[in-house]
């Protein structure tokens, strides 16, 4: 079993689903099942890379706000 991190941001229709882990991103309509499709997405990335490509967990992993002009 692995821990993986995610964030979940909610654009009004869909919930978008990204793993901070892996390059893997996914979508659901609702918080539940972008959960979900993010868990299949990720055991599918791990059963198609997982031997050639290394899985490294980030340590620590930090949400912060920013200002930016523009």
């Amino acid at each position: 079993m692995k821990t993986i991190h995610a964030v979940f941001q909610n654009d009004g229709e869909w919930f978008i689903a990204r793993c901070l882990d892996l390059p893997v991103t996914t979508q659901g309509k609702t918080l539940a099942a972008a959960k979900k499709n993010l868990q299949e997405a990720v055991e599918l990335y791990l059963e198609t890379w997982g031997k050639s490509k290394k899985f490294r967990p980030a340590r620590e992993v930090y949400l912060t706000s920013m200002e930016v002009s523009g």
